[in-house]
């Protein structure tokens, strides 16, 4: 009714005629019956996704690991070879789905980085706050983050001490 009566503030070309609800009651139970049913299968799949995209969050951290652990300065062991074969294998498979691990050691920290940083260590020689070690990756599926990678950051010595008025 309330719809109705705002319409006469409007000039007649614009006024929406009133809907016409001779088939209502079937209609609604339509909307129930469809709303009863879709969140069921869409929580459903959703929740699968979740599992699975967290079974990728593990199993990429893991594989991240094993790859450091098989380079040492840069360089895999002849001893290794044929083991870092397989693991750059589960590498590329992971990346073929849309899996990316990225390792943020030795980048330029800045503030609005997605990371999660464990602590903030004072380094000789650093001209400029830099992740010095990666404790877990940063994960993407298809470009969009699913974990946010854990880092210390290296600050300069000169930054790492509080300076005080008395001090310049």
């Amino acid at each position: 009714m309330l719809g109705g009566v705002r319409q006469l503030k409007y000039p007649l070309e614009f006024r929406i005629a009133d809907p016409n609800w001779s088939d209502f009651p079937r209609a609604l139970e339509d909307i129930i019956r469809l709303l009863q049913s879709a969140p069921l299968e869409v929580e459903a799949s959703s929740k699968k996704e979740e599992e699975l995209l967290n079974l990728l969050v593990d199993v990429g951290t893991v594989m991240w690991r094993l790859q450091r652990r098989l380079t040492v300065g840069g360089k895999v062991p002849e001893e290794f070879r044929r083991m870092s074969r397989d693991v750059e294998s589960a590498w590329d498979a992971l990346r073929q789905g849309g899996i990316e691990i990225k390792d943020h050691t030795g980048e330029k920290y800045d503030g609005g980085m997605a990371l999660h940083v464990i602590a903030f260590q004072p380094v000789a020689g650093l001209s400029q706050k830099e992740v010095i070690e990666t404790i877990k990756p940063t994960i993407y599926h298809k470009e969009k983050l699913i974990r946010v990678g854990q880092v210390i950051v290296g600050v300069p010595e000169k930054d790492a001490t509080p300076q005080g008025p008395e001090q310049t």
